[in-house]
């Protein structure tokens, strides 16, 4: 598959992945079965509750498949030092190892006006992993947001420092394409954009426009399943430019 000039083939797809495990009811068992399918395709993430972290970067030691620190999550409610907190301590049990921060921004600050406690809200937490070195990615609850909220939100979020700005936790709302091209625009070349909390039904077509749109990182449960249907009905498929 081409889009925008640039070929997708299964290495390509699953290097945009990050697996989401944030079921609240998984089990040790699928979560180590949840690691040896993202080991078996190469998805660039596993992303588990914090109570799972530790674990699952032993699972993927040695591998260079990041483990996801999903702070605030999943309403961003949290003081901003308790989420500096969560990031810390979930750092530290990495030791090192692959990871990456996506915590959930203070949504209600920005839908109220108050600018800068939102955008210091998410430059404490872009200090706290970058301090480990980690990449951090804020999630914009899209869902949530009028057009122009949302272009603001990312907009403050890049000059407080984050490498990605995201979708969505897929707990608030299901996001829009449309969203991803927003934020693209906003951010420019230079920012990340991650198009997640979408699955179910269309999530391969999904997966597809929103890599159109501009997104460079996908987050999805179902990322075996949508790189399974791409390869079988897109592959041939050019898009874009």
């Amino acid at each position: 598959m081409i889009i925008n000039g640039k070929t997708y083939d299964r290495a390509a797809l699953a290097a945009l992945m990050d697996f989401a495990v944030l079921d609240p009811g998984t089990t040790a068992a699928e979560l180590a079965a949840s690691a040896e399918t993202a080991i078996r395709y190469g998805f660039k993430g596993v992303h588990p509750n914090l109570i799972w972290v530790e674990r699952t970067a032993d699972l993927l030691d040695g591998t260079g498949i990041e483990t996801g620190i999903v702070a605030a999550f999943p309403f961003g409610t949290l003081p901003t030092s308790e989420k500096v907190r969560e990031v810390e301590a979930a750092c530290r049990a990495m030791r090192g190892r692959p990871a990456c921060v996506d915590f959930v921004t203070n949504v209600g600050a920005l839908r109220g006006g108050d600018y800068e406690t939102y955008k210091t809200d998410i430059a404490e937490v872009v200090k706290a992993g970058h301090a480990y070195g980690y990449v951090v990615k804020s999630i914009m609850e899209s869902a949530l947001l009028t057009d122009e909220e949302l272009a603001l939100g990312c907009r403050l979020a890049a000059e407080a420092g984050v490498d990605f700005v995201k979708t969505s936790s897929g707990r608030n709302g299901s996001p829009d394409v449309r969203h991803v091209a927003i934020m693209r625009q906003t951010v420019g070349e230079e920012i990340g954009v991650k198009f997640s909390g979408f699955g179910g039904f269309n999530a391969a077509p999904l997966a597809v426009m929103a890599i159109a749109a501009g997104a460079t990182r996908l987050g999805t449960r179902r990322a075996d399943k949508i790189i399974e249907e791409i390869d079988t009905f897109y592959a041939d498929w050019v898009i874009g430019k």
